[in-house]
This record gives C-alpha cells, sequence and structure tokens, in this order.
C-alpha cells in the first residue's frame, strides 16, 4: 500500500486571504533636518527661528523636490502664487529672502554644489514703496504719557515698560529683561538679533520710572520680590501674575494703550523708530546710535532715522529760498529720550 506524500499545511488569514506585510516606513525627510541644521547654526532669535521655520516649511509643502532639485523657474512660480494669495510685496519678498538666507547657508555647510549657481540667485524682490517714518509725533506722545498717569492697577509697570521701550529696544528684548540686568544708570540688553549685548543708559525720567517700579514690586513681596534673577517686568494678571511679562503680553498692553489715548497704529517698534530719531535729531553719533540700538547695519539705521532727514531737507529748502523757520524748537516740540 503506497501513501501520498504529506503537504506541508498552510494557514491563511480569513481577512484577505493574504498573508499581512508589515506597514512601509517612510524614509525620513531630510528636507526637515535640514531647516532644523540651519537655523542651529545660524543662532537665529527664538522669534526669528519661528519666522523663518514656517516661511521653509511653507515652501516644503508647496514644492516636493529636494532642497537641490529646486530650479530657479519653481522659485519663480512660488512666488507668483504668493503674489495670488494676496500677500503684499513686504511679505513676498519675506520668503523669499528667507529662502536666499537658507540657500546661501546651505552653500556654505557643503549641502550645494560650489560649482552650480543657486536657484534663488536668479529671483529678484517685489519693488516695494519707500517705507514712511514711523516714529511717534510728540503729540501723540503726550497723549499716551497723558493716559500713563490715570490710576490703574499696571500703570507703574506700564510707565517703566513705555520708558525702556522709548530708550529703543525692542519689545522682545524689554520682555527678556532680568533686574540683574539694571545697575541704577544702564540696562545690559542682550539683542535679539545679531547675539551681541549693548548697555543702554536711561535717561533721569526713565530711571525714575524704572526705580518707582521695582519699588513697587519690594512692597508686594512675594511672587513680585524683585531678586536679581527674577523677570524685569511681570504680568499682573490673575492667571499668569508673577510670570514674566512676555512679548504677546507687552504688544497687547502698547496696543491697549493706543486706543486708550486715541493714538492709531500704536505698538511696540513705533518707540524705538522714535528713539531712533530723537538721536539723530540730537545729534548723536550714527556710530552711536547704532550701538545702542543693536543695529550693525547702516541701511537698517537709515530707516529709523528717516523722518529727520526728510525734515532735514525741507528745512535746508526753506531756508535756502528765505523762508526757513529762524525760531529755535522749543522743547515741548522735542521728543524726549
Amino acid at each position: 500500500m503506497t501513501h501520498e506524500p504529506m503537504l506541508p499545511i498552510v494557514i491563511v488569514s480569513l481577512e484577505g486571504g493574504k498573508e499581512k506585510q508589515p506597514p512601509r516606513v517612510e524614509p525620513p525627510d531630510l528636507r526637515h533636518w535640514q531647516i532644523e541644521e540651519f537655523l542651529r547654526q545660524t543662532g537665529k532669535a527664538d522669534n526669528t527661528q519661528r519666522t523663518y521655520r514656517g516661511q521653509l516649511k511653507r515652501f516644503m509643502a508647496w514644492c516636493d523636490r529636494s532642497w537641490t532639485e529646486v530650479t530657479p523657474s519653481d522659485l519663480g512660480k512660488y512666488r507668483r502664487d504668493l503674489k495670488l494669495q494676496g500677500l503684499k510685496s513686504a511679505s513676498v519678498n519675506h520668503a523669499i529672502n528667507t529662502l536666499k538666507s537658507f540657500y546661501n547657508w546651505l552653500r556654505r555647510s557643503n549641502g550645494y554644489p560650489m560649482n552650480q549657481p543657486l536657484p534663488t540667485d536668479a529671483i529678484d524682490l517685489e519693488r516695494q514703496p519707500e517705507l514712511q517714518a514711523a516714529h511717534i509725533e510728540a503729540e501723540e506722545l503726550s497723549e499716551i504719557w497723558a493716559v500713563l498717569e490715570l490710576e490703574d492697577r499696571t500703570r507703574t509697570r506700564d510707565r517703566a515698560i513705555i520708558a525702556v521701550l522709548s530708550h529703543g529696544l525692542r519689545a522682545s528684548e524689554a520682555s527678556a529683561l532680568n533686574v540683574e540686568h539694571w545697575n541704577g544708570k544702564i540696562l545690559t540688553v542682550y539683542r535679539s538679533k545679531g547675539q551681541n549685548v549693548s548697555e543702554v543708559p536711561l535717561n533721569r525720567e526713565a530711571r525714575g520710572h524704572l526705580e518707582a517700579y521695582l519699588e513697587w514690586r519690594r512692597q508686594q513681596g512675594e511672587l513680585f520680590e524683585p531678586t536679581p534673577e527674577s523677570p524685569m517686568f511681570l504680568a499682573q494678571d490673575p492667571k499668569s501674575s508673577g510670570k514674566r511679562l512676555g512679548y504677546q503680553g507687552l504688544h497687547k498692553m502698547v496696543k491697549k494703550l493706543g486706543a486708550i489715548s486715541g493714538v492709531e497704529g500704536i505698538h511696540p517698534h513705533r518707540f524705538r523708530h522714535t528713539f531712533g530719531t530723537e538721536v539723530t535729531r540730537r545729534g548723536v553719533d550714527p556710530l552711536f546710535g547704532k550701538e545702542l540700538m543693536g543695529i550693525k547695519s547702516d541701511q537698517v539705521f537709515a530707516r529709523y532715522t528717516k523722518g529727520v532727514f526728510n525734515q532735514a531737507a525741507a528745512d535746508a529748502y526753506l531756508s535756502a529760498i528765505g523762508e526757513g523757520d529762524k525760531e529755535p524748537a522749543t522743547d515741548s516740540q522735542n521728543l524726549s529720550i
């Protein structure tokens, strides 16, 4: 009697009839890693990093090519799409400048062939209307300080903040201050751009406002006690009381101040413009003005002094034709710094 050979038994799943394959693992997108390396190696400020990361990821979502495969034509189409989305020229240029900065780093870090032109080299920026002076006029500044004199639970702090912003600090720099950065006359400012440190002297009035705020904190005690390592400016709302007043909180306070005073378009950076205007008007050497404001570029510094040069040009013309104002400006016409 012969026996049939035994065949192997194969157990087949009833679900689908085939053996399940392990899920396919997609390789990590190298572009994400390159973006993070770019931000890490260039040492940009936190706010700048968030903005650059957002700009580069927006382009990644639009274009699925690797960075070395992107062409000038791709960038031209991307710029066109941004304009079709209704972005203003300044926003389009910011997106393109971010890509230019990234590609320059990519080449420096040997991530792009040295013998090939960068795709960003062929892309021009959008033409923009000339920036207008953004300083605060003396009358507007008086309205703001009039509101600051009104009684309110945060007014002592708010006066100190405006006094500090009026000495050219960026909102992020004012928010990042600690008590130990103040020696009674000079603020040590860790700049949010350029990784440099500036020493900014405060005038008598500003010193008085800052010292009054620190004294108020001493009287409050506990969470508000001004220890050297504690933040200079603290939130006073119930939810965040005693914690550092962040960039958004500071910005919101200034906007509210503008709304109450009736001065339109007020935001923290306009106080910086006002400081740049005033140091130029008072004849401070531009080299020192840039140091006080933490600016390295002459072109950037010119943005803050545009109002002075516009007025000086007009005054020079009127003087040349015999119609100049021979009366010196009064103290009330000058902005205090």
